[in-house]
């Protein structure tokens, strides 16, 4: 996630309503509700709200991220349309255009042979003007790790470091990097894959039994390069057992005028229609995360199922996640969507 620093302040709008799973009812005197409105699906069948101009991505397009570079918005994807790493391109971060560029030709030597699908690449620009790539992979003979790879130009190509960044073989992996400039610090987020191994989620390959196991949301300080991990890392938030099947993933982040941190991440699996966008709030950015909302889910009824994966653009205006156009439909097209996150309205709206 860039950097932001968005003056909200305590009278942000009122967001959805909240699910009675949440664990904290939020204190409405000291943290903000959020909500979308402006809601586009970035296709070329059944666009709803706004007029696009230009031409349309209408492909799949999983676990997007953004960030200004050259020039133009520049938004990534997790492996579809035949590339590791597919591009898109806006002048305004809601029309995009899908490039024919692999962002990520190589994902390193690392990087399983017999499986090169990289998920949910998330990309920085360093203090030295450098583009820094976070990305998912499958480490030969392990799991799942999260891999570095840097460029000059924000389209690529990124070449990968030899090694992986960080992994977890005994928690189930690692996946979902995302970073954070918060103005004096870097940070990067990530998910510990823990349904990976299995117990009572239906978000594994087997039959769930036993407990459920963690999935925490960890946290950690880097060095200005956006390269170099700094401390250790601090878990910020994990799953709540059957009330999310067991699963809080995909982080993003940002600070509000309050001084308070929010903190935006998905739940349940992936592949369900109960598949979400929830957030949270801490007052320090490494602090346990509470007080849960709800952003936007399938039963709002805005024709999008298993919204998630969210994205914002630095100035906490734009964001870009993915969502699926028809119900029941786990293996479908995950297509981008963009919305605004609003300050004086009243729900998620087109």
């Amino acid at each position: 996630m860039k950097g932001l620093l968005l003056a909200l302040g305590a009278q942000l709008a009122t967001g959805l309503p909240q699910a009675e799973h949440l664990s904290q009812a939020r204190d409405e005197a000291l943290f903000p509700s959020l909500g979308l409105t402006n809601i586009t699906k970035i296709s070329v069948a059944n666009v709803h709200g706004r007029s696009l101009s230009g031409p349309y991505i209408g492909a799949s397009f999983p676990d997007p991220s953004i960030i200004y570079g050259d020039g133009s918005w520049k938004a990534y994807a997790t492996s579809s349309n035949n590339k590791h790493v597919p591009v898109a391109t806006s002048s305004d971060a809601n029309s995009w255009t899908l490039t024919t560029t692999d962002a990520l030709p190589d994902p390193g030597a690392w990087v399983d042979s017999s499986d090169r699908g990289i998920w949910a690449p998330d990309v920085q620009k360093n203090d030295a003007g450098t583009y820094v790539m976070y990305y998912t992979g499958h480490k030969s003979g392990g799991t799942h790790c999260i891999g570095v790879a840097t460029s000059a130009t924000a389209i690529g190509p990124f070449k990968p470091q030899s090694t992986p960044l960080i992994c977890n073989d005994a928690g189930g992996g690692v996946i979902d990097p995302a970073g954070y400039d918060d103005g004096v610090d870097r940070w990067i987020m990530w998910k510990v894959d823990g349904n990976s191994l299995g117990g009572a989620t239906t978000c594994q390959g087997g039959t769930p039994s036993g407990s459920y196991k963690s999935t925490p949301i960890y946290i950690q300080r880097m060095a200005r390069d956006a390269i170099t991990l700094l401390d250790s890392p601090s878990k910020i938030l994990d799953n709540e057992g059957k009330s999310n099947d067991g699963v809080v993933e995909a982080p993003s982040l940002y600070k509000i005028g309050t001084g308070n941190y929010i903190l935006f991440y998905s739940a349940h699996c992936y592949s369900s229609d109960d598949y979400d966008i929830e957030y949270a709030f801490s007052s320090t950015i490494n602090g346990a995360y509470t007080n849960r909302g709800i952003l936007i889910r399938s039963v709002d009824n805005k024709g999008i199922w298993g919204p998630g994966g969210l994205d914002l653009d630095p100035n906490g205006r734009n964001v870009v996640f993915h969502g699926r156009g028809k119900a029941n439909d786990g293996s479908g097209a995950r297509e981008l969507y963009s919305a605004s996150l609003t300050i004086n309205g009243k729900s998620v709206s087109y």
